[in-house]
């Protein structure tokens, strides 16, 4: 199967859209021991409680950044997470960010793919063709997600800036409109690139699909900012909202996965029960999974 492909099966197979943020604070984790001790045991016992229950997500995403910020050894600690959950079934994407000159992208392809182990990994288009082009792998599972339209306030800065798309001046788009066209172009026919789209605009996110659609190119999205229902947090981004729009826009795919991270890891700050944090971990994904049911 390629990249697309795995990401319906798993969905339809656990039941729900969800991507667990693997995003570790240090000082939000209860647990006793050296910061890789915490974090390894945080998410181990958040597992094995996911097995436990059979509340499982679609797919989890650490950030790789929380793991350098700790130590070089906090890295071997990823490794071993990555390997754990995608034992257990769980596909993995590695929020990285990544995107250089070509030979320096498949040097990071390689990292992510080849020594991580990652499923997936996010990558940045800004460079271009080549600089995308390592980490679409014919011939394998292997996928990743290209920065397409994100929240963060920065974004209008560049990704609002209008372009002509053709000979006709009045032809004119959103900087975003056109990397979905080089998503859609360099995925061709091969279903390993998709693409991430914030939650907070769900108009936008119709919009997109819409576009992608029209084209007969639907993309999996990874969707940050999702809230949880009855957890403060998050970006603001309703599940059922986003879903709809996904909807309304024409997608067919059931191929999309909403993330949330601090919302999930540290739901024990809801009811301030930090013994319980993996139980209640669980129990805001299980909300989550129910509020992405249209």
């Amino acid at each position: 199967m390629n990249f697309h492909e795995r990401l319906e099966t798993r969905i339809a197979k656990c039941g729900n859209p969800v991507c667990l943020g693997m995003d570790p604070v240090l000082k939000l984790i209860p647990v006793e021991g050296s910061a890789e001790e915490k974090i390894k045991r945080f998410y181990l016992d958040i597992l094995e409680c996911a097995l436990k229950r059979n509340v499982t997500p679609a797919v989890v995403k650490p950030n790789s950044a929380y793991y350098e910020s700790v130590s070089v050894q906090a890295l071997l600690v990823l490794q071993e997470l990555i390997e754990a959950y995608k034992s257990a079934g769980i596909p993995v994407i590695l929020d990285a960010k990544r995107g250089d000159i070509g030979k320096s992208s498949a040097a990071y392809a390689a990292a992510a793919y080849d020594v991580y182990k990652a499923d997936a990994v996010t990558v940045s288009p800004w460079m271009g063709a080549d600089s995308v082009g390592p980490f679409i792998r014919e011939n394998s599972e292997n996928g990743a997600y290209v920065l397409l339209r994100t929240s963060n306030k920065g974004a209008h800065d560049f990704q609002d800036m209008p372009v002509i798309r053709s000979d006709d001046p009045r032809d004119v788009a959103q900087a975003f409109y056109s990397v979905a066209d080089k998503i859609m172009e360099w995925d061709g026919s091969l279903g390993y690139l998709g693409a991430v789209v914030g939650a907070t605009h769900p108009e936008e996110l119709e919009q997109i699909t819409a576009y992608c659609a029209a084209k007969g190119h639907e993309i999996p999205f990874l969707i940050p900012g999702v809230s949880i229902p009855g957890v403060p947090g998050g970006q603001g981004g309703d599940a059922k909202t986003v879903l709809t729009a996904i909807a309304n826009g024409g997608g067919k795919h059931k191929f999309h996965v909403l993330n949330s991270s601090s919302g999930l890891n540290f739901a024990w700050q809801r009811n301030n029960t930090p013994a319980n944090y993996a139980n209640d971990c669980i129990d805001a994904l299980e909300r989550l999974a129910e509020a992405c049911t249209l």
